[in-house]
């Protein structure tokens, strides 16, 4: 499983709860970007840049590691790509699906950081 850190590394657990906060946040932008207008909102745009970073990192470093088949990644890309459309007022009506997906990945980052044992 993820995020295993030891004692000495608990800022690496802050960090990762407020990525994961910062996923459920995104992810109700992007679920409610059919019924409310984020666009040209300057915060999804910052978010986006933020999250390109995170995903082209999570994914080289599980490419690094060997584990090629971590989706978690590939969902920040795809956070991405939907507030970057939500910014430029491209908004699709997939995007209710793909908010889910993104607060799922969110609640399960926070749920494996608050759940851990040491």
């Amino acid at each position: 499983m993820p995020y295993h850190f030891t004692r000495e590394e608990h800022w690496n657990d802050v960090g990762t709860g407020f990525i994961a906060v910062l996923d459920i946040i995104t992810g109700l932008i992007v679920y409610f970007s059919r019924i409310f207008s984020f666009t040209s909102y300057l915060p999804i745009l910052f978010f986006s840049f933020f999250y390109v970073v995170i995903g082209i990192w999570s994914i080289l470093t599980n490419v690094m590691r060997g584990n090629y088949l971590d989706w978690r990644g590939y969902v920040d890309i795809i956070n991405t790509v939907c507030l970057f459309s939500i910014y430029s007022s491209n908004v699709f009506e997939v995007f209710w699906l793909l908010g889910i997906i993104i607060i799922i990945k969110g609640g399960m980052s926070l749920f494996l950081i608050t759940t851990r044992q040491d």
